[in-house]
């Protein structure tokens, strides 16, 4: 505290506002210090309260939604579990790299290259639409049951063409 009023004497600015002040009548000073109260009140309630209500209340609201999604989750585990055997007894029962290159048949791409390894199917796409590729994958994943491990997306020179490295899995 010592050095902030040690502060505020060195400075002529300070020594000239409280001259000035000093100079003012009795009714005047009343009213300034209660201007200065209104000011300091409102900058802490307009740069302190304020931020903080809101904060307070975008927190209570994304915790609501997160109790929501919550319950709605395990409402729901099971019919997930469900579906997600059903897609993988239905990827396992075609070889992963017919599937692949089926739906890509149908969805206008042309892969480059195909490699299968332990883990799954390496993909290479040389040259594709960008949104012919997401409609592939999202049909592999959807329709098919397949495990989207790896994906690359390189934007080329093209605007809206794309190629790609996938690593898909059963």
């Amino acid at each position: 505290m010592e050095k902030l009023n040690s502060l505020l004497m060195a400075s002529p600015y300070w020594r000239q506002g409280k001259s000035w002040y000093e100079m003012r009548p009795p009714g005047d000073r009343k009213i300034l210090q209660l201007l200065f109260a209104v000011v300091v009140t409102g900058l802490i309630y307009l740069l302190i309260w304020e931020p903080v209500s809101q904060w307070s209340k975008a927190q209570k609201n994304n915790y609501l939604y997160q109790q929501e999604m919550n319950t709605w989750l395990h409402e729901n585990l099971s019919r997930a579990r469900d579906l997600q055997k059903n897609h993988q007894s239905a990827a396992t029962r075609q070889e992963l790299s017919s599937v692949a290159a089926s739906v890509a048949q149908q969805t206008g791409i042309t892969l480059g290259r195909v490699q299968p390894d332990r883990k799954g199917l390496s993909v290479w796409v040389e040259d594709a639409a960008y949104q012919k590729l997401l409609k592939w994958l999202v049909l592999l994943q959807t329709k098919h049951g397949v495990i989207l491990q790896q994906v690359r997306i390189d934007q080329l020179k093209e605007e809206g063409r794309v190629k790609s490295y996938i690593h898909l899995g059963g």
